[in-house]
């Protein structure tokens, strides 16, 4: 996850009755260090992302190159990170091993300049007991949608505050609208392909949002149909077969308190009425110079996975399904340009873009996952 600084000002005026947002320019902002980076009770290597902040409207990603990253624990063993490429930092898969218990701490050196975390206690893992889907139907500005609601149950906890943190990472096949029946890469030159090796196709993404609670809120031991994503029908996701993967992290009150920090501004951005953007603070400081700001948290964090599949449910879908063109193709042989790409349908020869042929073109790999089960 990239951190940006929210370095903009809502500005509200009011004429008559009417209620307008103002977003003003922003020309500059603060070039600030972010750290990412987490220790496990699972195996090494962990890596840490070290980069510096960015403006909000930017998409770019401005690594730090050369630091000295150091993770150490309560009984002074440590390790030094080693850069595998530009912002990368990783320890040895034989390294330093994340312990029940125990307490890790990162210290970093940009520079000449030192930033430590506080010490991180590494909480015991509890257990996921089930993940499961239910249809709902969520209203939009385009409408009332129909759609899988996915939620998590975890088995009982033995303690009365536990704090948790939720990634889940999603895995859906789908396939492309057409066959290809020929292409032309250039005049006269016709290639009939392989259409088994692009029709269907996986893909794997980081799902949005963040999934935080606290069990000092239960009223019971054990946390049930707890909410976390939605998947709507507007894309292929769900129209063959979908899988997620959610890592349940056991987390401090600290990292609790500054991811619900990040939820809370992340979900009230763009709303009129929301907080106006804060800097949230991490568990880095300078112990040289506290003024000195380095955005991000390092977390210890013991987890425990599970994986859910899920076939094609009974909705109505809204994604847009590719047609192959006959007019396109009557145009095309006035006036050929290449690649082109045609597929046979029920009204004859039918032009249309790569993307409706080639399923890699959504962003998917035609190879199946190891974990993948049909």
């Amino acid at each position: 996850m990239k951190v940006k600084i929210l370095l903009f000002l809502i500005a509200i005026s009011f004429f008559v009755s009417c209620i307008e947002e103002f977003s003003p320019k922003i020309d500059s902002y603060i070039n600030l260090p972010v750290v990412e980076g987490i220790i496990t009770n699972e195996s090494g290597p962990y890596i840490i992302r070290l980069s510096r902040s960015a403006p909000f409207y930017s998409l770019d990603y401005y690594p730090i190159s050369g630091a000295n990253i150091v993770i150490s624990d309560d009984l002074n063993n440590e390790e030094t990170l080693i850069e595998l490429e530009p912002g990368i930092y990783t320890t040895d898969s034989l390294g330093i091993r994340g312990e029940v218990g125990r307490k890790y701490r990162l210290t970093i050196n940009i520079d000449n300049k030192i930033y430590q975390s506080n010490y991180e206690k590494l909480e015991a893992p509890l257990e996921i007991d089930s993940i499961y889907a239910k249809i709902e139907y969520k209203d939009t500005r385009e409408g009332n949608f129909e759609g899988m609601q996915f939620y998590i149950d975890t088995k009982a906890t033995n303690t009365d505050n536990r704090y948790f943190l939720w990634i889940p990472i999603e895995t859906y096949k789908y396939r492309a609208d057409l066959t290809l029946d020929h292409f032309y890469i250039s005049s006269g030159t016709r290639v009939v392909p392989n259409n088994d090796t692009m029709h269907v196709c996986w893909r794997t993404n980081n799902v949005s949002g963040i999934f935080t609670y606290s069990s000092k809120h239960l009223t019971e031991t054990k946390l049930h149909n707890f909410p976390l994503h939605y998947v709507n029908t507007k894309s292929k996701k769900l129209t063959e077969r979908y899988s997620v993967l959610v890592n349940q992290y056991s987390i401090t009150q600290g990292a609790f308190r500054y991811w619900n920090l990040i939820k809370k501004q992340t979900s009230e951005s763009g709303s009129l009425y929301s907080t106006q953007p804060f800097q949230i603070k991490g568990n880095m400081v300078n112990p040289d110079k506290p003024d000195d700001i380095i955005l991000g948290y390092f977390m210890a964090a013991s987890v425990s996975k599970k994986r859910f599949f899920i076939n094609r449910p009974r909705l109505n879908f809204n994604y847009y399904i590719c047609k192959a063109n006959t007019t396109a193709y009557e145009s095309w042989l006035m006036s050929p340009g290449y690649p082109a790409y045609f597929a046979i349908t029920d009204d004859g020869l039918g032009k249309a873009f790569l993307g409706c042929f080639d399923c890699r073109e959504q962003g998917g790999t035609t190879t199946k996952p190891d974990f993948w089960e049909d």
